[in-house]
């Protein structure tokens, strides 16, 4: 986001993403040929490899906008599968060029190198588009929530940008809907699902980590028998839920961007107010039978 294209194809390599992570043995990487682990991991971490990632990255984020698709789908070649004809071998290798630039030299013999077969090309894909994505993107707007919410004396009116800006932003981002086509995949394809429930594990412990923390800043108790986990699933769960409808166009008050709020701020808001134990000890159950029996009797 915030780069055009021009800049973004000669931007040198050490400035596109970053390189510390080592692919292989975070399991992201991991259907690279070698007879050894020390030449998978050596393959896996090669500037080459992630060059070629790093292109398919971008393809991914050019077709998922209305014109680059039309236009993508209609030079398709047999190499790609059907829920991804815009990856395809020679159109990965043409990306990479055009980004790396004539001083870091790439060819169709390193990919195939690399990968035996095209399948296996994509499969490290779908795990490395997900992982970029969900960690950096999510490490950030997670450590700008927190700050949000424990330095302000309003804290509805702090839910209510965080969770603003956290739906604006994943619903701008073409990446999410890559996530939609991972999704749509899973069920036909292990190494799609097993991507995603990496990916889930490692927003899960990331989300429920900030919730704990705003927890014990402000000395806030859940009900009984309410964890952390159970408020990230439900407001990850909602948030998603509605970027599908944004992404939908439907005609509903999702977000106000005069007020610079939404729906995913209610929700959390009205999580938070049933969840939260104001004392009394009761479970959500408990709480609302009493509420509904104190309704009865008025």
């Amino acid at each position: 986001m915030g780069v055009d294209r021009e800049e973004r194809a000669v931007r040198p390599v050490e400035f596109r993403r970053d390189h510390q992570l080592d692919l292989y043995d975070a399991q992201i990487v991991t259907n690279v040929t070698g007879r050894s682990a020390a030449t998978r991991k050596r393959l896996a971490n090669g500037r080459e490899t992630r060059a070629f990632l790093d292109a398919a990255l971008d393809l991914t984020t050019d077709f998922l906008t209305p014109e680059a698709s039309a236009r993508s789908l209609l030079d398709d070649e047999e190499d790609a599968r059907l829920v991804m004809p815009f990856l395809s071998r020679r159109k990965v290798l043409k990306k990479a060029k055009e980004n790396y630039g004539r001083g870091f030299p790439l060819s169709e013999n390193m990919l195939r190198h690399r990968w035996n077969t095209h399948s296996d090309f994509l499969a490290d894909f779908v795990s490395y588009a997900l992982s970029d994505k969900y960690w950096t993107l999510h490490d950030a707007i997670c450590r700008q929530a927190e700050s949000l919410l424990t330095t302000t004396e309003a804290f509805t009116a702090a839910v209510h940008k965080a969770a603003y800006e956290d739906l604006l932003l994943v619903f701008e981002l073409p990446a999410f809907k890559f996530q939609l086509l991972a999704v749509a995949t899973a069920q036909a394809d292990l190494s799609s699902a097993q991507s995603l429930v990496r990916m889930y594990d490692s927003l899960s412990e990331l989300w429920t980590s900030m919730y704990e923390k705003v927890f014990d800043h402000y000395g806030f108790k859940f009900r009984p028998g309410i964890t952390a986990e159970d408020i990230n699933i439900l407001l990850q769960a909602t948030s998603e839920g509605l970027v599908l409808r944004l992404l939908s166009g439907v005609n509903e008050p999702l977000l106000d961007h005069e007020r610079q709020t939404s729906l995913l701020g209610t929700a959390a808001l009205s999580f938070f107010f049933s969840l939260v134990d104001p004392g009394d000890k009761l479970t959500l159950e408990q709480a609302v039978e009493q509420a509904v029996g104190q309704l009865r009797h008025k």
